[in-house]
């Protein structure tokens, strides 16, 4: 049996499709800079800094939801 999903709830979830888009964007491209300011040949930072952002939103996704 399909299940339609209520508009309420579609745009709740595609709100946070976009949010964990642009948070790891974010982070990655804040990565970027971070390696090409203090590391000129390793990519440290652009593959550590998108997975501690993730980290970030799910926890603030969590407290968000929690309430």
């Amino acid at each position: 049996m399909i299940l339609i999903m209520n508009k309420k709830y579609y745009f709740k979830y595609l709100n946070l499709s976009f949010q964990f888009l642009f948070i790891i964007l974010f982070f990655v491209v804040l990565g970027y800079l971070g390696d090409k300011f203090f590391f000129k040949k390793i990519g440290i930072l652009t593959f550590v800094l998108p997975i501690i952002g993730f980290m970030i939103s799910l926890f603030w996704i969590y407290k968000n939801e929690s309430k």
